[in-house]
């Protein structure tokens, strides 16, 4: 096994050389580090491996902020302990050879993360894991402890059903109890993470959190509600930003005059030879979709993938000149698309911006998706259809109106109806404006232009159905 220092293991971590490698320790037994979980460039490696014969989470931590976020760790890990948190039990504060901090955790075996027992948990499941967590929260609030960066990859579920808290490094510790008004931002932060019905159809597992704090449940929900869309907001901001850099989630990177926008988990090498191959254009066989001035639209397939293209033509220099000034359309789809995603409203998988610069300036740009799975809701929704044909329609368009966004043109064709839900495409012109009488009348207007795809007694029911009554 390699012995290597370090200063190495972001090297390691960049998949430059790979696990596994012995860390020198200050003490005489080193660290036999076996897999590499994640890596924070300037800041901490995560890996698995043994210790002293045992199998164990290390984190090192290395940087100008090492040293006071290893503290930082460390004083929160024993807090949680203390206050009779599950979490898995810090063994050791080691030190690598040249310096660096290393905390050692015991290693949980058979654990899964609550996000995946989450997303393949059926209704019941999912009722009793939220019941489960808030209860959890509930003592840490009430022992002074804060999760900051509140999500459900943070927790396991260990072979036995047994709920752990991790990332002791997230934690923020206080002197005492949380006050009313921290802890309802800390919930917001955690149903933020969820689709905004979720709150409601778990109202109960909340109560259980007010009973445990000793507080009146009364107006708790309506607060959470409030807390849950702030952050809601705030995510999804974050994560458009996110998109248009280098980041853990996404890739950006230069191709001759093409500059790309893509997802990490789709491999730049097949981007590549698909690009080499004229994928910037349809080819013979391809289904053209739209053949206009301003777009051409086409599915294709990349890999095996059904994908659909979106290609932005230019239309003279004052229109280079003000996309290039202002951002073009595909970037504001790209960001829009992960805006949708924040905020759980469905919509194809946007895969990959490309925007071809000449000169400084922004020529013209292509939007890679996936392929919506459906047809358009013109040629699924009939006079007859029943409601539960209908709802999933209204919940989307709800779902817009709750978060305030504005899609821009609510036409029929713009929503994909299949047998896995509804699907939101054309993102070019959503908006989600700042101002609370700006979202008032860009969300009137959304509906209204929803309801006239309709013909006058579907438009009723529809109406109906969005203001809560039965059609």
């Amino acid at each position: 096994m390699e012995r290597v220092a370090a200063v190495e293991l972001a090297r390691i971590a960049a998949g430059q050389q790979a696990p596994p490698f012995q860390l020198d320790l200050r003490e005489a037994v080193p660290l036999a580090c076996e897999r590499v979980f994640r890596h924070l460039p300037g800041r901490r490696v995560v890996c698995s491996g043994r210790h002293r014969g045992q199998r164990v989470l290390a984190k090192l931590f290395y940087g100008a902020k090492g040293e006071r976020d290893a503290r930082r760790e460390q004083e929160a890990a024993l807090a949680l302990a203390r206050a009779g948190i599950a979490t898995p039990r810090l063994l050791a504060f080691e030190r690598a050879a040249e310096g660096w901090p290393v905390l050692l955790y015991e290693f949980i075996s058979s654990a899964t993360s609550l996000a995946e027992a989450w997303s393949e948990g059926g209704a019941p499941r999912r009722a009793q894991l939220l019941a489960q967590l808030l209860e959890m929260l509930a003592r840490q609030h009430a022992a002074g402890l804060a999760q900051r960066d509140l999500h459900l990859d943070n927790f396991l579920l260990d072979a036995g059903g047994r709920l752990l808290a991790i990332d002791a490094g997230g934690y923020r510790v206080a002197g005492g109890a949380l006050k009313r008004k921290a802890s309802l931002e800390n919930l917001g932060l955690l149903f933020a993470q969820l689709p905004r019905e979720c709150l409601g159809r778990h109202a109960d597992a909340l109560q259980g959190y007010a009973s445990a704090r000793g507080w009146n449940g009364g107006p708790l929900l309506a607060a959470v509600e409030r807390s849950a869309d702030r952050w809601r907001r705030w995510r999804a901001l974050k994560l458009g930003r996110k998109s248009l850099r280098n980041c853990t989630e996404f890739l950006v990177r230069k191709k001759g005059y093409l500059r790309i926008h893509q997802r990490r988990d789709l491999d730049p090498e097949l981007l590549d030879r698909w690009l080499e191959a004229g994928g910037l254009a349809p080819w013979p066989g391809d289904d053209l979709l739209k053949d206009g001035n301003s777009q051409t639209v086409w599915s294709a397939r990349l890999d095996g993938q059904k994908v659909v293209v979106k290609r932005y033509n230019p239309r003279g220099p004052v229109q280079v000149l003000r996309r290039t000034l202002a951002g073009g359309r595909a970037a504001r789809a790209w960001r829009n698309a992960h805006w949708l995603r924040a905020c759980h409203i469905p919509t194809p998988t946007p895969w990959a911006l490309l925007e071809e610069r000449r000169g400084g300036l922004l020529v013209r740009s292509w939007l890679i998706t996936a392929q919506a799975r459906g047809q358009p809701a013109q040629r699924v929704i009939e006079e007859g259809s029943d409601e539960s044909r209908l709802l999933p329609l209204v919940e989307v368009v709800r779902a817009f109106a709750d978060l305030g966004l504005v899609h821009g043109d609510m036409k029929a064709s713009n929503f994909i109806v299949g047998e896995h839900g509804v699907e939101v495409i054309d993102l070019d012109s959503l908006r989600w404006p700042r101002w609370q009488w700006l979202r008032a009348r860009g969300v009137k207007g959304d509906q209204e232009r929803f309801l006239r795809n309709w013909t006058p007694a579907l438009a009723r029911r529809f109406r109906r159905l969005l203001a809560g009554e039965s059609s």
